[in-house]
């Protein structure tokens, strides 16, 4: 996420190192209200959370498209694009955050993109309309993909190397709790509720109770010698060296491939186990058990990765 111009020949410090000092070796440049330094067990918690939101802001409203459907009046497969939307929007949305939070630091990004996260979500409860909720739900998924692309760099302005790949799988290890949960969370408030519009609701709290949190605990951890002014000719050729660095276009594409079949199968996967194989009530222990599964590869992962 930086955008710092070198020299030809000239060394350049490790992703997320502005400086001599090796990453991870130096406190955070500002402590939270208790004075205190955030430690790494409640940082992995809060990270993982944190980019739970998303999932939770996606997978709870699964249980109640049926219901949506109904309610706004949407015929066939558009009841889909309530998930494609917010989707092809956080998707976007991150190539964002990352100059930003390099110039004016993690925390004033991400409790931006929680703002949006909040406001939206009231705001989706309150949709008149599928276009409105639609234009609503692209508005959060892009509001709101700071909260997905700033926890790896929190997590990189502390560690590097071998213990940040340790730490991102435990990261990732809780973050697929909030998928298994969350479409059996939806269909709870929706039986409580009975309306459909409550989830958004719930999902609207659920950021209210995690940017407290982070208002509390969480350090600014870039350093004010390693902010980097907004260049974007700079950023340009930066995301072109990258574009033609082969390696780093590997690890793209094949991230790429995974999570585009993992986000096709969200997509339909309401429509597809609950309507074509006739599974509705089982659907959310059904979804629990593939991101289960997940969950289990990457507690695996973070066993073996150093």
């Amino acid at each position: 996420m930086r955008n710092q111009e070198y020299a030809p020949g000239e060394a350049q410090p490790a992703a997320g190192a502005g400086s001599a000092a090796p990453a991870g070796t130096r406190a955070p440049a500002a402590l939270p209200p208790s004075g205190k330094t955030i430690g790494e067990t409640q940082l992995i918690w809060m990270m993982a959370l944190l980019m739970a939101l998303n999932a939770l802001g996606i997978d709870a409203v699964l249980p109640a498209l049926d219901e949506l459907a109904r309610d706004l009046s949407v015929e066939g497969n558009s009841r889909q694009f309530v998930v494609g939307a917010y989707l092809l929007a956080a998707g976007l949305g991150a190539l964002v955050p990352g100059a930003i939070a390099d110039r004016y630091g993690r925390r004033p990004v991400l409790f931006a993109s929680l703002a949006s996260y909040i406001i939206l979500s009231i705001a989706c409860s309150l949709a008149w309309s599928f276009e409105s909720l639609l234009a609503l739900r692209f508005l959060q998924g892009f509001g709101a993909a700071g909260i997905v692309a700033l926890p790896p760099a929190i997590i990189r302005d502390r560690v590097g190397g071998d213990k940040m790949a340790r730490m991102m799988s435990l990261i990732f290890v809780i973050f697929l709790m909030v998928p298994a949960i969350a479409p059996s969370l939806g269909q709870g408030v929706l039986m409580v509720m009975g309306d459909w519009r409550w989830i958004f609701v719930f999902t609207a709290l659920a950021g209210v109770a995690m940017g407290a949190w982070a208002w509390r605990n969480l350090p600014e951890t870039l350093h004010p010698e390693d902010k980097q002014p907004i260049r974007p000719r700079i950023i340009a050729r930066n995301m072109r060296a990258t574009l033609t660095m082969r390696q780093a276009l590997g690890y793209t594409i094949g991230s790429a491939v995974i999570f585009g079949a993992l986000f096709g199968f969200i997509n339909s996967a309401q429509q597809l186990v609950g309507e074509a194989f006739g599974a509705g009530p089982w659907f959310p222990a059904i979804f629990a058990c593939c991101a289960g599964a997940m969950a289990i590869a990457s507690w695996t992962n973070s066993r073996i990765v150093e």
